[in-house]
């Protein structure tokens, strides 16, 4: 069931890409492209790991393909919250360097992972 839940998560994700990619909203797109990755990242299986279960593709290629790890909410949270974290040291970065428009352009991507964190756990 929870797998289920993340699942539907990163798909609304994929959803919200393709309409701001129609909106042409190149921030959003941007944000949510680095999520969606960092997401794929986090089920990567790490090298030497699970070489047991290898599952044969379906369409008949002869190479094999390693099950991706499953996330908890716990994991995705956690995801969201270091890309906001990183986003928020950035910005203090540049707002530091006297590059307010770049921390500007970071904490309204904060903003925006922070929607999503909400969004982690609740029901479509």
């Amino acid at each position: 069931m929870i797998q289920d839940e993340i699942q539907l998560f990163i798909n609304r994700m994929k959803s919200d890409l393709r309409s701001a990619m129609l909106a042409r909203q190149t921030e959003r797109v941007s944000v949510l492209r680095a999520l969606i990755a960092a997401v794929d990242n986090s089920q990567a299986v790490p090298v030497g790991e699970m070489h047991d279960k290898y599952v044969v593709r379906a369409f008949g290629d002869k190479s094999v393909e390693v099950p991706r790890k499953a996330l908890s909410v716990a994991d995705l949270r956690a995801i969201l919250v270091d890309e906001i974290a990183a986003r928020r040291n950035a910005a203090d970065e540049y707002a530091r360097a006297n590059r307010p428009d770049a921390a500007e352009r970071l904490l309204g991507e904060a903003g925006t992972i922070g929607h999503y964190l909400s969004l982690v756990g609740q029901e479509p």
